[in-house]
């Protein structure tokens, strides 16, 4: 049977969200992102679990075979189902349609999972010879959501490493950076492009330039209107340029209109930013709604 939401809360456990597919992971875990829609799990630097996925396009059971198949061959042999250890089968009651894969020396190394609602793949492969890994690695998919959504239709989350961001389910995933003391990502809506960005940390960052200096320098806007929030540890932006000016930023292949926020956690000691261009005017309350759901995921104490 599936775990219940009394064992899961037993288990010491987080929550994972990336471009529309969502889990919970043992605390001892780490989470890295290698694709659009490919994370890496990780503990003590050591690889235990990769999970793929992808929305199917295959209309018919045969071409939707034919792409099983292929995602297939890069986990080994197929494991008849009377032969299933009892952990996976847990995965029958969560899938529409589960395979399970092991190699030549009849080790479990992954296996397939489509969900007939939304017509995600999911590819599993644990990267691990822990024999207690299969248990973990069961935990995680049955954890798992994949209709894309964070409680609503209209939105999607975000949550790795330290920070939760909530977008609309319209904007779509451009481009990512997870670097040392940077994390940025950037999403398109029609014309309208959101970057968010997370520096840290703040108080090494802010000793050298302000925070009006990190948010000129994020939107490349040395013209932008900045008005300082209260206590100043926040500020917001604005371009709104005449329609002269729009010609020429259309001239040069920029987006006219910019609106943008900075801010310092003080609790997490990083700065955080969100920034929207666009060829139109853009509604202040888009902004502060995606800020609003913007933040750094404190990690549970071990005390």
């Amino acid at each position: 049977m599936p775990l219940t939401s009394v064992e899961i809360g037993e288990i010491e456990n987080k929550l994972i969200a990336w471009n529309g597919l969502l889990l919970h992971i043992p605390q001892a875990w780490d989470a890295r992102v290698s694709g659009k829609k490919h994370l890496v799990f990780e503990k003590d630097f050591q690889p235990q679990l990769q999970i793929r996925w992808e929305q199917s396009p295959h209309s018919t059971p045969r071409n939707l075979q034919k792409r099983l198949t292929q995602l297939a061959g890069q986990l080994g042999g197929e494991i008849p189902e009377h032969r299933w250890p009892k952990a996976l089968r847990q995965l029958q009651n969560k899938f529409g349609s589960v395979s399970c894969y092991q190699d030549e020396k009849g080790i479990v190394t992954g296996g397939l999972c489509f969900c007939a609602d939304c017509r995600t793949l999911v590819l599993f492969q644990l990267l691990s010879a822990d024999p207690s890994l299969l248990e973990e690695v069961v935990f995680c998919l049955t954890t798992m959501s994949c209709h894309n959504t964070s409680g609503g239709s209209a939105e999607k989350l975000w949550q790795i490493q330290d920070f939760s961001l909530v977008t609309p389910s319209s904007f779509i995933l451009q481009d990512y950076t997870f670097g040392a003391g940077l994390t940025r990502l950037s999403f398109y809506n029609d014309d309208l492009l959101l970057q968010t960005c997370t520096l840290g940390p703040a108080n090494t960052r802010l000793r050298q330039h302000s925070l009006e200096d990190i948010l000129t320098t994020l939107t490349d806007s040395p013209d932008l209107d900045i008005i300082a929030g209260k206590n100043n540890i926040s500020f917001e932006g604005n371009r709104s340029p005449s329609i002269l000016k729009q010609m020429v930023f259309r001239l040069h292949r920029e987006k006219p209109f910019i609106r943008a926020k900075i801010w310092h956690d003080t609790v997490s000691n990083r700065i955080l930013t969100v920034v929207l261009s666009s060829n139109r005017p853009i509604p202040q309350a888009t902004t502060h709604e995606i800020c609003r759901q913007y933040e750094i995921v404190q990690k549970k104490s071990t005390a």
